[in-house]
């Protein structure tokens, strides 16, 4: 009953966007910034949703600075609508990176669903992209490691997923562990040298890959034993010593 309540309502607020002559003749006398205000918070649940999916983590933006680009009416008369929607993420307390993602939803009384996702990184973006790209190559390269069949997970993404399955709880409890021990020197503000260890996994094999700041590359083997993920070795050698070039918090 909430979710026909709920599209009921998103359904009236896009009719009076769309057609505002109607809201002078509103006894509330409501303005577009209020329905425009309205309308993104209903619609906040399903943008987090699609945000998170792309990313896969928990990302964070607000709703203050996000834009409706254009609703658009399927059918004269019909209460079929396509939003489109953008919003700016970011990390922490509005930091960079930044990242715009444009969504357009499909609205109906059947329902909201996402249909097309955009994503446009900033520069900070791709520097820390291709930071963490040439760490990685470099750590394969020192254990003559190949990974493309392998699905590549940061510490954060294992939290996410370890909240739908369980068998990447213990995965993100073995990365918690190493990156207790990583040590503060190492990621101080405001730049650092060393990456979150990166996991990579497939089936019931898997990897964690971890740069120190001198250049030591460390690989741990994993395996999935009953269901729960266990280091079965780890090794150590020298690598490439980055230079001190990625953001403390990434």
């Amino acid at each position: 009953m909430r979710k026909i309540f709920n599209l009921f309502i998103t359904s009236s607020i896009l009719v009076l966007l769309i057609k505002p002559y109607q809201i002078e003749a509103s006894p509330l006398n409501i303005d577009n910034k209020v329905l425009h205000d309205t309308l993104l918070t209903l619609l906040s649940p399903h943008i987090t949703e699609q945000v998170n999916n792309y990313y896969g983590e928990y990302k964070q933006f607000g709703l203050y600075d996000a834009q409706i680009l254009s609703i658009n009416r399927e059918s004269e008369g019909s209460y079929s609508f396509k939003i489109n929607v953008q919003v700016e993420t970011f990390e922490h307390a509005h930091n960079p990176p930044y990242g715009k993602e444009t969504i357009i939803f499909k609205i109906n009384p059947a329902g909201v669903k996402a249909i097309d996702f955009r994503h446009k990184g900033d520069k900070e973006a791709e520097r820390v992209k291709k930071f963490y790209q040439d760490t990685i190559t470099d750590i394969k390269k020192s254990f003559n490691l190949n990974l493309d069949s392998y699905a590549p997970y940061t510490y954060n993404q294992l939290l996410y997923e370890s909240e739908k399955q369980k068998e990447y709880k213990s995965l993100s409890e073995i990365v918690e562990k190493i990156i207790a021990d990583i040590p503060y020197d190492e990621i101080k503000p405001p730049l650092k040298n060393v990456i979150k260890p990166i996991t990579f996994i497939k089936d019931n094999k898997g990897y964690i890959l971890l740069k120190r700041a001198d250049g030591t590359n460390e690989v741990y083997t994993l395996e999935k034993i009953d269901g729960n993920w266990q280091v079965m070795d780890k090794k150590i050698k020298q690598g490439k010593k980055m230079k001190k070039e990625l953001i403390w918090y990434m």
